[in-house]
């Protein structure tokens, strides 16, 4: 009886020891693919390494008096294909009348508004942050592959704010004051998404929302209007990559 244990104890041990002495002769024998390294290889680092300048267009999306357009640009780059480093600058010249301010300017409204309403206007803006990448991959159209990322912002910029009188009003440059004007600064968060026509053009669409504190209008010198608000504004612009050449993960 005990030769019979004895010898399953042998086999029970020479069992064990079998599998570990022949993948001693290669370390790689007997490693899933997953182990050995990315699950996905060859992906082309769309963003790794690369500058960004991206010419756009901005209107604001959610003011009471003027439908701000703006015209701009926006530099960045990549350390990595998540992580990047961005700046933009936007001019605005144009404020369309908005329902609100259109209102204001028709025979018969209140003289006493016409006459002081003074109006802030967003005359340019600007951020700095950083942005993350942390979904991208690509879709088919009409059998056209293409590359897409969903990108976050996060960072600080300012708002410089003008001044207009809302209806032309004979006192109206008596209501304009420092809470309307000057710079208003803001931490800014945005999100976007980005569509590749190639490895080195892509559109880019982005919502940005600058957080700050200023006044829509005035009435008055003394009229203190000011109180934390979201401006919001959509972007869109055409993103050119360089260097042109892509790097490829393992």
């Amino acid at each position: 009886m005990k030769r019979w244990i004895s010898l399953l104890a042998l086999i029970v041990l020479f069992a064990f020891a079998l599998p570990q002495t022949s993948f001693a002769a290669d370390d790689d024998e007997g490693i899933s693919s997953l182990e050995k390294g990315e699950p996905i290889r060859h992906l082309m680092l769309l963003r790794s390494g690369r500058f960004e300048i991206q010419p756009m267009a901005m209107f604001g999306v959610n003011e009471p008096f003027y439908q701000t357009i703006g015209f701009g640009a926006e530099l960045a780059y990549y350390f990595t294909n998540y992580l990047g480093l961005g700046a933009s600058f936007v001019y605005n010249p144009l404020h369309l009348d908005n329902d609100e301010i259109k209102a204001v300017k028709k025979d018969g409204y209140s003289e006493k508004v016409t006459s002081t309403l003074a109006i802030a206007q967003p005359n340019m803006n600007f951020d700095v942050g950083l942005y993350y990448a942390p979904m991208f991959g690509k879709f088919s159209v009409f059998g056209w592959i293409l590359n897409y990322d969903l990108h976050i912002f996060g960072g600080f910029g300012a708002i410089i704010m003008d001044s207009a009188c809302g209806a032309g009003g004979s006192v109206c440059k008596e209501a304009k004051n420092n809470n309307l004007e000057g710079p208003k600064f803001a931490g800014v968060i945005g999100l976007g998404v980005r569509l590749f026509m190639n490895n080195f053009v892509a559109l880019n669409f982005e919502m940005k929302d600058y957080m700050t504190k200023y006044a829509d209008f005035s009435r008055g010198p003394a009229d203190d209007r000011e109180r934390f608000q979201n401006f919001v504004v959509g972007t869109f612009g055409v993103s050119l990559f360089f260097p042109v050449n892509v790097y490829m993960s393992k």
